[in-house]
């Protein structure tokens, strides 16, 4: 599939699967309802509440916007996100709830099954410009947390996202001085209808 963009006015809200929050789902590869492989959402934290759970996958966190948010996870001590980019990973199953919100937020949330990737594990960071690279792996997602982003020569909006799954070929990822970005790559997706 050739490099998809997702601009943030065409993010569509809908409950949290335990009615405690707002999410925006990005993508989810293979699309449609049921298991998946990736799954990219922005949520909305407005009050403390539990995350829903997802057993059986990988969760990584980023503050967008908004904040402080201070994170209660199974078997950690309280994470507190309070700049933008701040970030934690942690498993799908892991009891997680929002404990303490200063201000409403947005969190990027990056979630990866177990067991429908490749056996290299998915690689996930945020990137602070100015910095240029390329992205050679056969999926790859981008998202703009602050400042100028751009993905194979699309200039990204605030909190837009870049993507591509099932090709491979380098496409270049540039970041202005102080622009910030989260970007998840894995080799491959593997898995039903994927």
């Amino acid at each position: 599939m050739p490099l998809q963009l997702i601009d943030p006015a065409t993010w569509v809200a809908q409950p949290w699967a335990n009615g405690a929050g707002v999410t925006h789902e990005l993508l989810r590869v293979p699309a449609g309802i049921g298991p998946f492989a990736l799954r990219v959402s922005v949520a909305e934290i407005t009050r403390p509440a539990p995350f829903s759970p997802f057993v059986g996958y990988q969760r990584w966190l980023y503050l967008l916007d908004g904040g402080p948010v201070t994170l209660a996870i199974e078997g950690r001590r309280d994470q507190i996100l309070s700049r933008p980019a701040d970030g934690v990973q942690f498993a799908g199953d892991a009891t997680v709830a929002a404990t303490a919100v200063a201000q409403p937020s947005r969190d990027l949330n990056f979630i990866v099954s177990s067991s429908m990737h490749s056996t290299s594990p998915p690689q996930v960071c945020v990137l602070q410009g100015p910095v240029t690279r390329t992205l050679d792996s056969s999926t790859f997602v981008v998202v703009s947390i602050a400042g100028d982003v751009e993905v194979g020569g699309h200039l990204l909006p605030r909190h837009g996202c870049a993507w591509r799954t099932g090709e491979h070929g380098p496409t270049s990822l540039t970041l202005a001085r102080d622009a910030l970005a989260a970007v998840l790559e894995l080799e491959q997706l593997t898995g039903p209808a994927v």
